[in-house]
């Protein structure tokens, strides 16, 4: 009963005793999906516990479980892994194949500029003093947040000096927060703390770590964000690599 016309040639008119219709006209422009790529965000669960532990061998159920992600999808997507050569079957369980492969696959696919970024300026000399501070402002529990980039990696490693804080927010919440708390005042330029309204919304808190009362992304998203950041960000990825990454993801 709802009027329109379309740019197939279908139409449906009808008002005043004017009544237009002429329907059946095939699609001309049927929407082309295309597979979820590995990389993408939900599926990428997959990739981070595996990577987790490369010797490890995984049942389609138990890794959908510890994921928290349906078996159905898991199972298309190990088809798709398998497509691309990243795991093999072992008795119909899962095996990463070529880990280290896999990682240069996923550098080249990601951009940490996928992430929104909400700038501010904190009133603070150092980036040491604007994370003391943030540990100051006493973060409940339930507030889903870790730092990333530069700030989470020289917690890890210090490697690079850096200027700017950057922090993975789940939502706006946080922000609200710290507005007020740290007297942050929006920033184009000169910025120093960054907020980070994830790409990968749902795995990119997957093996966050606690490390010195505030918590950081996992050693393999900090990898993936500083790979192409623009400022000492592969200096500082490479370090990472070789420190923490190579005896995991080579053995």
């Amino acid at each position: 009963g709802i009027c329109f016309l379309d740019l197939s040639g279908n139409i449906l008119l009808e008002f005043d005793g004017l009544h237009v219709e002429r329907i059946g006209f095939p699609n001309l422009f049927p929407e082309k999906r295309r597979g979820r790529g590995p990389f993408s965000d939900k599926a990428s669960l997959i990739l981070r516990a595996a990577l987790s532990d490369t010797k490890k061998v995984w049942g389609v159920r138990e890794l959908a479980q510890s994921i928290g992600l349906d078996p159905g999808f898991v199972s298309r997507m190990a088809q798709e892994l398998e497509k691309r050569n990243y795991v093999s079957r072992i008795d119909s369980k899962l095996k990463l194949r070529e880990p280290k492969n896999l990682m240069e696959d996923w550098v080249r696919e990601y951009d940490y500029k996928s992430n929104q970024e909400v700038r501010y300026f904190c009133l603070a000399k150092s980036p040491e003093e604007i994370l003391k501070n943030l540990v100051a402002a006493q973060i409940p529990d339930d507030v889903t947040y870790a730092l990333g980039l530069h700030a989470g990696a020289n917690l890890i490693d210090p490697y690079s000096i850096y200027k700017e804080v950057h922090i993975y927010a789940k939502n706006k919440e946080l922000i609200n927060r710290l507005m007020e708390k740290m007297k942050l005042r929006e920033a184009g330029e000169g910025a120093n703390l960054i907020f980070l309204l994830p790409y990968y919304h749902y795995s990119v808190f997957y093996g966050k770590q606690r490390i010195r009362n505030v918590w950081v992304v996992s050693d393999l998203q900090l990898y993936l964000d500083l790979y192409k950041y623009p400022i000492r960000g592969l200096e500082q990825a490479e370090h990472l690599y070789e420190k923490r990454l190579r005896q995991i993801i080579e053995g």
